[in-house]
């Protein structure tokens, strides 16, 4: 079972890296419940928040954001940009969730159906609302659906030969 991570600290000068021991810029150190805590590279963090995501988005990059209130409170969330340019600002909880959920899911552990659900109904209500998205609407007729159902089926046999670029003979009747 993985950890709950109950705080995160960003640090912006830097660390070294465990796996190749490079330099980093910037490292993050997550603090587990149970007093015990890891440093993360970008490229760690960028993997989990990748693995973590329902449905599945390359994430582009993240970044920390502390909001002072007008009464002087700090409210820090996160923003996660993914590759498609679409973007999420989240809650420490709910950043903490995609982190553990990608990381269970990358090192192959079993995810409570619930815990996936909850995920990703909080990355969905977060997400930014960019009405219907026409790439992924499904464009193939039921016709189409079928043609393309007959040549897979096809494609499967051992003695199909595909006919790209042949033309046929045709005759003309006068």
């Amino acid at each position: 079972m993985t950890k709950t991570i109950t705080n995160i600290i960003q640090n912006d000068s830097g660390g070294t890296n465990p796996d190749t021991h490079a330099h980093e810029d910037k490292v993050w150190e997550l603090q587990f419940e149970d007093e015990d805590s890891a440093v993360l590279t970008k490229g760690k963090m960028l993997e989990y928040l990748t693995k973590g995501t329902v449905p599945v988005k390359t994430v582009h990059s993240f970044k920390k954001w502390d909001i002072t209130t007008t009464s002087g409170h700090t409210i820090r969330t996160w923003v996660v940009v993914y590759d498609d340019k679409s973007h999420v600002q989240l809650t420490n909880k709910d950043f903490y969730s995609l982190l553990t959920h990608g990381h269970s899911t990358l090192n192959g552990e079993e995810v409570i159906e619930g815990e996936r659900g909850a995920i990703s109904t909080a990355i969905a209500q977060a997400q930014t609302k960019a009405g219907n998205n026409p790439v992924t609407a499904t464009i193939t007729t039921p016709e189409e659906q079928l043609e393309l159902a007959e040549f897979r089926e096809d494609a499967m046999r051992d003695n199909y030969s595909p006919v790209f670029g042949k033309k046929e003979e045709t005759t003309v009747e006068e």
